[in-house]
């Protein structure tokens, strides 16, 4: 049995558990019990019909208020995550991200093949228009009869016979 100041000159009997050491005070047990789940643990396995407060010799509600309040039982509070819903990913959103980026890119890809090939189209008409140029337009366009005769005698045009034809009929 031990005595507890319950007032300035009130004293209650009580007693203590088996493990309490009366050299320590009531605030380091409740101390270790409310932050060390450990201790907590073996505290309520091994005794399990009554509380922390009743083990120490608290057994007044009160004076454990009190005893809380004055001492600043919980200091500090952490905060810690017990329990985390699990994030839900739509998997079809991601789909339709990964779809929208791939078409894209093909569309990107697309416009930039497309504008190569119009360069390179670009490049093969002015050289197509140069062949075209000196190749048809040129020998209609020069003044000499004779030349015009004997590029196309040249070409298979024309053949021999007609060539010579044409050549008299125009030194004539």
């Amino acid at each position: 049995m031990i005595l507890i100041p319950v007032s300035d000159k009130v004293f209650a009997e009580t007693t203590l558990a088996d493990f309490v050491d009366p050299n320590k005070g009531q605030q380091y047990y409740l101390d270790r019990y409310y932050n060390e789940p450990t201790y907590k643990s073996w505290f309520d396995r091994n005794y399990p019909g009554i509380t922390i407060e009743e083990a120490v010799g608290i057994n007044n509600e009160d004076s454990m208020i009190d005893s809380i309040l004055k001492k600043e039982l919980i200091q500090e509070a952490d905060a810690t995550l017990v329990h985390q819903e699990p994030i839900e990913t739509n998997n079809s959103e991601m789909a339709h991200m990964a779809l929208a980026i791939g078409g894209l890119g093909i569309l990107f890809g697309a416009v930039y093949g497309v504008k190569r090939k119009v360069n390179d189209n670009t490049r093969q008409i002015s050289i197509n228009k140069e062949t075209i140029k000196n190749k048809i337009i040129k020998p209609i366009t020069r003044t000499n009869p004779l030349e015009i005769l004997q590029i196309r005698l040249a070409k298979g045009e024309i053949t021999i016979e007609e060539f010579e034809t044409l050549e008299k009929k125009l030194k004539s």
